[in-house]
């Protein structure tokens, strides 16, 4: 991790910290309320951005940005500053150089994370359905601290996952992908727990992809399912799962 404690906040964010920095940041950020904060205040802003419409990426986009990754120049490090004696008038100078480097990891960073959610059909981008505006909730929970993301079950229809966060109660289920629900029928969410499924709201699929809060509280030890039932939902399945993600696992 960087000398400066303080810089990897947006690398945090964006999750593109490698798993031994992750861990050492997260015991700082227990006792730095500020950055704790900032990665908060940076989650929700990624959130946001991925909630929005999107248009799809050329396909060739991706190749490019790792082209480009290949040949771009990085900064080495600075390295044995401490032991040097350094001229007064050039001090400032040196800091400054020292600090550029995780400033500009972070800000990369934030950036890579914005081009992949815009170019995953599976991501945050996509209409929110039946709730009206729910980008306030939804962003909520894929801002949250101890949010995770769990994918479907192979077998299914279309790409889906589920976001969970214990510490809200929460979860919100996204999907691309999906073809219209035959005439008559619509897609509806359950919450599979150990008393059975429970109702979680109707999906609409119209335009391939879905972000939608789950309704009623999720603890994340539970399955969420998909099924296909007649226009107006139903008390309890009808048909077959046709997406099931376990939070369980």
């Amino acid at each position: 991790m960087s000398a400066e404690p303080h810089t990897p906040t947006g690398a945090y964010a964006a999750h593109a910290l490698p798993d031994g920095e992750r861990a050492a940041f997260e015991r700082h950020l227990e006792a730095c309320p500020a950055c704790a904060r900032e990665v908060r205040e940076l989650r929700a802003t990624l959130a946001r951005l991925g909630s929005a419409e999107a248009a799809a990426p050329p396909a060739a986009l991706w190749d490019r940005v790792r082209a480009e990754a290949r040949v771009t120049p990085q900064l080495p490090p600075v390295v044995g500053l401490a032991g040097r004696r350094r001229r007064p008038g050039r001090a400032a100078a040196r800091v400054g150089r020292r600090r550029v480097p995780p400033l500009l990891a972070a800000a990369a960073a934030l950036l890579l994370a914005a081009v992949l959610l815009a170019g995953l059909d599976l991501g945050l981008a996509g209409r929110s359905a039946g709730r009206g505006d729910a980008g306030g909730p939804v962003a909520a929970v894929l801002a949250a601290p101890d949010a995770r993301r769990v994918a479907a079950l192979p077998g299914g229809v279309g790409r889906a996952v589920v976001v969970v966060s214990r510490r809200r109660g929460q979860a919100v289920f996204e999907a691309s992908g999906l073809a219209p629900a035959p005439a008559g029928r619509t897609y509806q969410l359950w919450v599979v727990g150990r008393a059975g499924p429970r109702p979680a709201g109707l999906v609409d699929a119209g335009g391939g992809r879905v972000t939608r809060l789950l309704d009623g509280p999720v603890t994340g030890t539970e399955q969420v399912a998909m099924t296909v039932e007649r226009r107006g939902g139903a008390a309890r399945p009808t048909s077959a799962p046709v997406v099931v993600v376990d939070l369980r696992a």
